[in-house]
């Protein structure tokens, strides 16, 4: 009997781990869909005067007053990340796709200006350095894996192609 436990308790400890890693996998490719999408914005949203200047008061502030200040977007688009593929999957695709767009924006807009802002002085808490540190080697090491993926040598091998395909239509109809 505890044989067969231990063996339950293996399969389900490995089906967690599998879903675990389909999720992490689906986050990263949405990722990856998504930012090509936001660098313009990014690039232009980044030269606005006022953006400039909000950077540079947030630059000044103490460090847990920025880490208050990031930590409230990052609190909210994320959850609505979630909520938007849930949305999306459960009929309410319009709903679902524009918190999505919104969620990416404030993600990759919003957060991503306070913590560039911020970032040296985000770095002088200890425990926030190391967290920062741990999670860009867990993503380097997640992306590694997931890049090693035929998944993701196939994903790849899409963009490509409807890459090619967009520059013919472009070539062909004089659009640069």
């Amino acid at each position: 009997m505890l044989l067969w436990t231990q063996k339950a308790a293996q399969r389900s400890r490995q089906l967690f781990l599998l879903f675990a890693e389909a999720l992490i996998i689906f986050y990263l490719a949405l990722d990856a869909l998504a930012a090509p999408f936001f660098r313009p914005l990014i690039r232009w949203f980044a030269k606005l005067r006022f953006v400039i200047r909000l950077q540079d008061v947030v630059a000044a502030l103490p460090p847990y007053a920025i880490l208050a200040l990031l930590a409230i977007p990052f609190a909210i688009a994320e959850p609505a990340k979630l909520l938007a593929v849930i949305l999306f999957a459960t009929g309410h695709r319009f709903v679902g796709a524009v918190l999505f767009v919104v969620a990416y924006f404030v993600t990759f807009v919003v957060v991503e200006r306070i913590y560039a802002a911020g970032r040296d002085k985000l770095r002088t808490i200890g425990w926030f350095a190391r967290l920062m540190d741990w999670l860009f080697d867990f993503r380097d090491r997640v992306l590694a894996w997931v890049r090693a993926t035929q998944a993701w040598a196939s994903f790849n091998a899409v963009k490509r192609r409807t890459a090619e395909i967009i520059a013919r239509l472009r070539l062909r109809f004089g659009l640069g």
